[in-house]
């Protein structure tokens, strides 16, 4: 593309995105500087930077006004999806390596992603337009990752009526102790029920189990509680 028309379809996207970035706080969190750099470029204010998730989280996140998150999957204490879980509240747009695994691709766009930016297009008009499109309500798909996404239907593991209701539980907040007082259980009964439920659907923990759930589409990021950690 001519280096001036694309100069000139930029400015305007940059237009259009000023007239609504006042009803929004923008954040980026990203362990690749590049992208932190090329978001303060584009954007005529960025409000808060991250290197990583805890940094992140350490930051005076708005509550009520909205919240557009751009990020990477790389962050050294996590990726895209611990932030779609832990800031349920954000609108996030990933960004993405042309290279990424399909089942990974898959997961990020199943689990509440509301957009996914190839980075090899970050530094034009792509993430501009990715941004400008989060802001109107909509989704966003990079046509360069949308292409990889066709014909990868989700790898549903079914549960049984005690194992979701379980895992809403989890979601809503519960640990282990709480969910045996609500059902007038034993402690040690739940968490095997866990255990096995962990084994079932292929994870560690707890936070990977509702991850999975996300993913899925059997947990969606608003439900998701302020989770009291499980000792």
């Amino acid at each position: 593309m001519n280096p001036a028309v694309l100069r000139q379809q930029i400015q305007a996207l940059q237009r259009a995105i000023s007239t609504l970035q006042q009803d929004w706080s923008i954040a980026v969190c990203a362990a690749d500087e590049r992208l932190i750099g090329i978001v303060c470029l584009l954007l005529d204010r960025c409000d808060f930077a991250a290197g990583s998730i805890a940094e992140l989280l350490a930051l005076p996140l708005p509550k009520q006004q909205k919240l557009l998150l751009i990020c990477d999957d790389e962050l050294a204490d996590g990726g895209a999806l611990e932030l779609i879980q832990r800031l349920p509240q954000a609108t996030v747009l990933v960004c993405l390596d042309a290279a990424i695994p399909q089942e990974r691709l898959a997961l990020l766009w199943r689990s509440g992603a509301a957009g996914l930016c190839c980075r090899q297009h970050c530094g034009g008009g792509r993430l501009l337009q990715a941004v400008l499109m989060l802001m109107r309500g909509l989704q966003s798909l990079d046509p360069l990752l949308g292409e990889q996404l066709r014909g990868q239907p989700p790898r549903l593991i079914p549960l049984q009526g005690n194992e979701q209701h379980l895992l809403e539980l989890l979601a809503r907040g519960f640990n282990s102790r709480e969910i045996a007082a609500l059902e007038q259980r034993r402690s040690d009964t739940i968490r095997r029920q866990l255990s096995a439920l962990y084994r079932k659907v292929g994870v560690r923990d707890q936070r990977a189990l509702l991850a999975w759930g996300l993913g899925q589409g059997l947990v969606r990021p608003r439900d998701l509680a302020c989770r009291t950690p499980d000792h």
